[in-house]
């Protein structure tokens, strides 16, 4: 009889996932797991052992499904603690949610600059005096300082 190690590690995985959620864990811990536990299975597939790649592929499937299920309940526990009220607040007054507050601000992005400039900028097209040994030489101013 051969230990069957698919279910504990199925086992194991459902008891972080609920000591995750419990601890607050970063929910995207199993799926780092799982991009590792790919590239450990394609080295294993490469040198010729299909079989332990095939079982290394079933926990890789496994670690995906609890990222995804611990994104999901971090998603809702997310959306709850926002659209729950400040536990100080009084029902009759609504205070602002800080979760919502940076939206409400204008962006520098959401500014527009029409009308930035009180006066429009002369364009310079010629150097000025004192930086005239700064400047290169036009083409055209070339072709006379040859001739």
């Amino acid at each position: 009889m051969t230990f069957p190690f698919t279910i504990a590690f199925v086992v194991l995985l459902l008891a972080y996932m609920v000591y995750s959620v419990w601890a607050h864990l970063d929910a995207r811990y199993p799926i780092g797991a799982a991009l590792v536990l790919l590239v450990v299975t394609a080295v294993v597939d490469a040198l010729g052992n299909t079989g332990a790649a095939n079982a290394l592929a079933e926990y890789v499937f496994f670690l995906l499904g609890g990222g995804v299920v611990l994104l999901l309940v971090e998603h809702v526990r997310e959306g709850r603690a926002a659209s729950a009220p400040a536990a100080g607040s009084s029902p009759g007054r609504a205070q602002p949610d800080p979760a919502e507050a940076p939206q409400d601000r204008e962006t520098p992005a959401d500014q527009t600059l029409d009308g930035f400039e009180e006066e429009p900028v002369a364009v310079v097209d010629t150097p000025g005096e004192e930086y005239e040994e700064d400047e290169e030489p036009r083409q055209h101013e070339r072709e006379y300082d040859e001739s």
